[in-house]
């Protein structure tokens, strides 16, 4: 299956439509590619409006806001009660600003258990995952969502910045991705597929999940973490029926220099860290995967060797 590209899903920024403390999350959704993604399941027929969706990764809330704009029913589960509160912050301004047909509620909770949703509930879940280890030292720095040792001390009056941030054992984040001596499935993969269980028990029969997610790089090597999760999510129960690149790098048109010579002006959606790491040659990541998922059967098997 040969990826679609897009472009543009990037460098539009939340500006005042997020409360200040809401910058705090390190994996807050681009919130041109969020926009995209529910206008594609729109006009797909994917979702109408008056459908519910679902976010076992609810964070800020900021899928949120697309979703209730199209006039869907967004149901976020996160773990962490600061950022709940802070999504109903957001969620209070969002209304403040203009009557919407859609409505959001975020609940904290567990996304490996049942949280009181009732299953065959949702026509469609959008979550972007976090990866495996990124809150100890040994991911990869701001390439990654989080990481300690390269989170910038400017930043220190963050949620994310504090000490006991992400200590909760049951944060995905927070967990091994090291396999077992004789293959047995990671900690991550384990507790991974246990959120994509309970998505696939939420979704109706005829629901999609799509998820956001992207290969990092780890000792100066690319994980392939796009592919890994899509393993996961078919072993879950899931067909894979589409995948999309979203692009974090935009062309644009050679620019002159004062002496004649052409410059390509490329706009690379990417942190500092990130992008000097690749100058020094660390493999590049150019792109967000969209990976779009129909339920297909009820789950079998464990999480794949």
């Amino acid at each position: 299956m040969t990826p679609a590209v897009w472009h543009g899903c990037y460098g539009k920024p939340w500006g005042r439509l997020l409360v200040r403390e809401a910058y705090s999350h390190p994996g807050r959704y681009s919130r041109a590619l969020i926009q995209k993604i529910y206008e594609h399941l729109k006009e797909q027929g994917y979702l109408l409006p008056g459908d519910s969706v679902l976010d076992l990764f609810g964070g800020v809330g900021t899928g949120a806001m697309p979703a209730i704009a199209l006039g869907f029913h967004w149901y976020g589960v996160e773990l962490n009660p600061e950022y709940v509160r802070i999504a109903n912050q957001n969620f209070d301004l969002w209304q403040r600003l203009g009557p919407h047909r859609g409505s959001a509620r975020i609940l904290q909770g567990d996304s490996r258990e049942d949280n009181g949703l009732l299953p065959g509930t949702f026509k469609a879940a959008v979550a972007s995952p976090p990866y495996a280890q990124t809150l100890t030292n040994a991911g990869e720095g701001p390439g990654a969502r989080w990481d300690a040792k390269h989170h910038r001390p400017g930043n220190s009056h963050k949620i994310s910045s504090r000490r006991d941030y992400g200590r909760d054992p049951a944060n995905l984040a927070n967990m091994s991705a090291r396999r077992g001596r004789h293959g047995e499935p990671s900690e991550f993969e384990r507790n991974a597929t246990a959120v994509i269980r309970e998505t696939h028990r939420l979704l109706r029969d005829d629901g999609i999940a799509v998820w956001v997610t992207k290969d990092y790089v780890r000792r100066r090597k690319r994980v392939p973490f796009s592919d890994n999760w899509e393993a996961l999510c078919i072993a879950a129960g899931f067909r894979c029926i589409g995948r999309v690149q979203a692009s974090l790098v935009d062309s644009r048109a050679d620019q002159l220099d004062l002496f004649g010579g052409r410059h390509n002006r490329d706009r690379q959606h990417k942190g500092h860290w990130r992008r000097a790491m690749e100058e020094a040659g660390a493999p590049p990541i150019d792109w967000e995967d969209v990976r779009f998922f129909l339920k297909a059967h009820e789950p079998t098997g464990n999480s794949p060797s």
